[in-house]
């Protein structure tokens, strides 16, 4: 077995190798929970839909140890967004909360608010 340092592990890091990255990356990004496929045009002619695979499952299928595999998902799926949708949410995040600061629970809500306890 390889030392944490042989396998790109520092300070609790895990590394994948850039040329792993690019071999699994669309077929991890394909198999996993962020993509899956509910839209009825695109579902298969019997209508199933197929559940994402966990990292695990995707560790197994491929062959690749479910770190590289945690890794590869996590990444791609950040390479997916440009910054603006961060930014963008990151934004709305904090408009939402400003709201909430100001306005309490009414302002979470559209119509009355729920009870609440005392």
């Amino acid at each position: 077995m390889s030392s944490p340092l042989e396998r790109g592990e520092l300070n609790g890091f895990h590394v994948v190798d850039p040329d792993l990255y690019d071999r699994y990356r669309s077929e991890v990004l394909a198999l996993t929970n962020s993509y899956q496929v509910d839209i009825n045009e695109f579902l298969p002619d019997d209508g199933t839909r197929k559940r994402g695979l966990s990292d695990t499952e995707i560790a197994d299928q491929l062959g690749l140890d479910v770190r590289d595999v945690t890794e590869i998902r996590v990444v791609a799926e950040h390479d997916e967004y440009p910054i603006e949708e961060y930014e963008a949410s990151a934004r709305f995040k904090d408009a939402a909360a400003e709201s909430y600061r100001e306005g309490g629970v009414k302002n979470l809500y559209k119509g009355d608010p729920p009870p609440t306890r005392r």
